[in-house]
This record gives C-alpha cells, structure tokens and sequence, in this order.
C-alpha cells in the first residue's frame, strides 16, 4: 500500500474533527489559550472589544527629515545642547510610539473595567521587532481569565508627529500571575 494509505487518511481526519469538536465547545478564554499557541508573542491575547487612539507626539528631541523619511534622534546632550544622534525609520519611530501610546491607553481603562488597579501589572513589551502591551494579575483580586475577557484584543493606534500620520495595531498580550515581593 502506498504512503497515504485509508488508515492514515481516517486518522487524519479524525483527528481534524476531534479538534473542530473542541474549538466549538470551548469557551473564549480557551479559545484564546489555543491561540496562543501560534502565537510569537508571549501570553494569551486578550479578547475584549479593541480600543481607538489618536495622539499628537511633540518632542524637542526628534526632528522628521522628510527627505529620507525618517526621523533623527538626540541620543546625548552636553551644557551646549545636543552632540550625539541616531538616526531612525519613520516607522520604526512611530510604531515604538504607538506602542508606548496603547499601553498608557490600556492602563488608563484598567480602573475603569477593573474597579482596581492594585493587583494588575503592565507596562510595553518588545519581541522580534514587535512591541505589544503586557499585562498580567499580581494579586488574589484578578484572575488571568478575567483580564483575557475585559481587556481589550488590540488597540489602534495613530501616531501623528509634523503632520505625519502612522497607524498601526497594537495587540495586548495578559501573562501569568506575577507575584509581586515587597523590598
């Protein structure tokens, strides 16, 4: 018999609705841990509605060259003002920007869904050039699978700096309990 033989195509497709079977029965916070799987950033996505944002950046610290397309950045002062830059994508600018932007954005809506925020972490995470917002439960108040279903599955992000614009989706990650050890 040849290598794909009726045993192995009746295992195969048993094995393809076994799956089917438990994707329709599962819940959303499980639904969104399978996903996780195939997922390069770490946590589980959360799954609520995502949020909207717009924000105007200013900064005395990075100048938009339009010729290029980039934006150059004061990396070190001295008393007589700049004396070191980098250099940078536009894109690669702004979606560092956009990143900071969804998670002050996130951590703005955390009071209002949660009611607390004392036993909630988050901040920016960075990984393979993709930045993402982080959050995770640190106290007995929060469970993981309550922050999967309340917050939101991404956050739109625009970023406009000189009149240049750059939107970009954020997506919000929630990670395992974090326990928190006073100093």
């Amino acid at each position: 018999m040849g290598q794909y033989s009726r045993r192995k195509f009746l295992a195969g497709g048993g094995a393809v609705m076994g799956a089917g079977v438990v994707g329709s029965q599962a819940d959303e916070y499980t639904k969104a841990r399978i996903g996780s799987f195939l997922s390069p950033l770490p946590g589980i996505r959360a799954t609520g509605e995502p949020l909207t944002v717009r924000q105007r950046v200013k900064s005395k610290n990075v100048e938009y060259l339009p010729e290029t397309d980039e934006v150059r950045i004061v990396i070190a002062r001295n008393a007589d003002g700049p004396v070191a830059f980098a250099t940078r994508s536009f894109e690669w600018w702004s979606e560092l920007q956009a990143g900071s932007i969804a998670t002050r954005t996130v951590q703005q809506e955390i009071p209002l869904r949660f009611g607390t925020h004392e036993d909630i972490s988050s901040g920016l995470g960075y990984n393979g050039g993709q930045p993402y917002v982080a959050v995770s439960p640190t106290g007995p108040t929060v469970t993981r699978k309550k922050l999967v279903a309340k917050l939101p599955n991404h956050v739109t992000a625009t970023v406009v700096f000189t009149g240049k614009e750059y939107t970009t989706d954020i997506p919000v990650m929630v990670g395992k309990r974090k326990e928190i050890v006073p100093l």
